[in-house]
């Protein structure tokens, strides 16, 4: 295994189909052949998106390259992994029933911050909410506000 920095290894699949395996994915990734890439470190299969880790830089270089990548019959879509920008947190599923000023009364608290030390940009349909931090959150911090704001304002607590 290379040495080199797990972001650069990492390409996230989208629109998987439903009735692919993780076996079937890392065999194909695997296919220098068929895909561009080669050895992988780690699969991560959820609903229908994966995060692969090459074990070098350059397969994942060499997949993302690829223009068409076909599983089971269906175009998959590659592209690198959402940045982690530890000042800018999304929150997604937020029920369009929750108020702004609820999310900032509750960022606040639980972040312990003035309203100076954050800005909250919702989205028009106000399913998502950015949360963009003046200063980084630690990582264990951002899980605990994570895991409290998801059982608080998810959509389905109002159904």
């Amino acid at each position: 295994m290379s040495g080199n920095n797990p972001e650069g290894r990492t390409v996230e699949v989208l629109e998987l189909p439903e009735n692919v395996d993780e076996e079937l994915l890392s065999l194909y990734f695997e296919n220098r052949r068929r895909s561009g890439g080669g050895p992988l470190e780690s699969v991560e299969i959820k609903q229908n998106r994966a995060v692969l880790c090459f074990e070098d830089a350059e397969a994942a270089a060499r997949v993302l390259s690829k223009r068409h990548h076909v599983v089971h019959n269906s175009e998959l879509s590659v592209r690198k992994p959402p940045s982690k920008d530890q000042s800018r947190l999304l929150l997604r599923g937020v029920s369009p029933y929750t108020s702004t000023e609820m999310i900032e009364l509750y960022v606040e608290n639980m972040m312990d911050l003035n309203v100076t030390d954050y800005a909250l940009i919702p989205s028009p349909e106000k399913d998502f909410i950015l949360i963009h931090l003046s200063q980084p959150l630690s990582k264990g911090r951002m899980g605990v506000f994570f895991t409290s704001v998801q059982k608080t304002f998810r959509d389905d607590a109002y159904k």
